[in-house]
């Protein structure tokens, strides 16, 4: 499966932490896609698994404190996820956000998206300011 090898292979890329600097650390974001046949077969947990194992993976490699977030991008029609050294509090958004413990619902609003609303990642959707009404993104944190 295309999607649980992406995040498996995240595990194995450099990861950059550099305190105060996000351009640097913005290296470590990644964007995940699935064809919708694969997301119409993978169970939430499979996913949420293989984000576990990539998260022990990474804790065993990344030195000092730094955080491992996942978030569904509805505009772009992915899971995002980066690690940061930045505290859970202070996460690189440019909107409200909500840290959750609970990776399923993040995983399952991916699963259940509509793929069709998929832009190329190179597209800049960082243009349109949340409205007022926009509830905060809900993001798993975890401590590495």
């Amino acid at each position: 499966m295309v999607l649980l090898e992406s995040i498996a292979a995240i595990a194995g890329h450099d990861v950059t932490l550099a305190p105060g600097d996000p351009h640097a650390e913005a290296r470590n974001t990644h964007w995940l896609q699935a064809p919708s046949v694969e997301r119409a077969i993978l169970t939430v947990r499979e996913v949420v698994a293989a984000f576990d194992e990539t998260v022990a993976a990474l804790r065993d490699r990344v030195p000092g404190p730094a955080t491992f977030y996942v978030w569904h991008d509805e505009r772009a029609g992915q899971l995002r996820c980066g690690v940061t050294s930045r505290p859970v509090h202070d996460l690189p958004f440019g909107t409200d956000y909500r840290p959750t413990a609970d990776l399923a619902p993040v995983v399952a609003a991916y699963l259940c998206g509509d793929p069709k609303s998929a832009v190329p990642p190179e597209v800049d959707l960082t243009a349109d300011a949340p409205g007022p009404d926009d509830p905060p993104l809900p993001v798993w944190v975890h401590p590495l």
